[in-house]
């Protein structure tokens, strides 16, 4: 009899290919499906509500699987998290109908950017925030002590206001993205200094409906040029539609800022666990 399990997952994207499985390439579902195999006794693949890139973290993965042998959720929980690297975690496992796919009931996502403003290098930071060093920082603020210093927090909520709403995101999608449809909905976009009481550091909480490739991390990188003086609210407004380019919105923010948090299902939703 084949039932199904359904994982609340976090894990540490430093060393992983992304999300999904390459042949002789460490990835996180391949991780895990060689996980659920050595305890099922067969090889299962494990569906994720969506894939994250190189060097992407997550609080929040949701995936699920199929499997022959007859455990209860607690048992995959325990087992898996036995078998699995110290780089990922099973933080919750609970029953779902066999074949479940959890991208089809994803109602929304949330993604975490964090962004550190120092001009040195933070070791213990390195792998969870993009550093500003000062010549990235708005010019009239180069000797700014704090994220909300060097940065226009004001003007960067303020075009971030207008990308809230349904929109044609195709100028925020990476140039290698080629799909037709490039409309998006994005429910909040929320940026908040001193984040995790560090007055260095600046966090950007997105919350869409659906995200395309480098999506997220192309919203931050143009913010920040809004932050640093170089775009304005006008700029931002008219990247939105038909007409918009990639070439004209900001940079794509390196992958290690950014944390999917939570992807809320529409049923028997799992929430994430934060300091996993």
């Amino acid at each position: 009899m084949t039932t199904g399990i359904r994982l609340l997952v976090a894990y540490d994207g430093t060393d992983f290919h992304g999300w999904a499985r390459q042949p002789g390439t460490r990835t996180v579902q391949g991780v895990l499906e060689s996980a659920v195999a050595c305890m099922a006794g067969h090889e299962a693949v494990v569906r994720g509500a969506g894939r994250t890139d190189r060097g992407v973290h997550a609080l929040g993965q949701v995936a699920a699987f199929d499997s022959e042998r007859s455990i209860p959720p607690h048992g995959w929980l325990r087992g898996l998290n036995q078998t699995l690297p110290d780089d990922v975690s099973v933080r919750q496992a609970d029953a779902c109908e066999p074949g479940y796919q959890p991208r089809f009931d994803a109602i929304d996502k949330t993604y975490r950017y964090v962004v550190l403003t120092d001009a040195e290098r933070c070791p213990l930071l390195r792998h969870r925030a993009w550093r500003l060093p000062p010549r990235l920082w708005h010019p009239s603020r180069t000797a700014a002590l704090t994220a909300a210093d060097a940065l226009d927090v004001a003007a960067m909520r303020g075009a971030a206001a207008r990308l809230l709403g349904t929109h044609d995101f195709r100028a925020f999608r990476a140039a290698d993205d080629e799909r037709e449809q490039t409309t998006r909905t994005l429910h909040g976009l929320e940026i908040s200094p001193g984040w995790a009481d560090d007055p260095r550091q600046i966090a950007f909480t997105v919350r869409g409906s659906a995200f395309m490739k480098n999506m997220v991390r192309i919203l931050v990188g143009t913010l920040i040029e809004v932050g640093r003086g170089r775009f304005d609210a006008d700029r931002v407004s008219a990247l939105l539609g038909p007409q918009g380019r990639r070439e004209d919105a900001g940079p794509t923010a390196p992958p290690e800022g950014l944390t999917l948090v939570e992807v809320r299902l529409g049923r028997n939703a799992v929430h994430a666990v934060e300091d996993p």
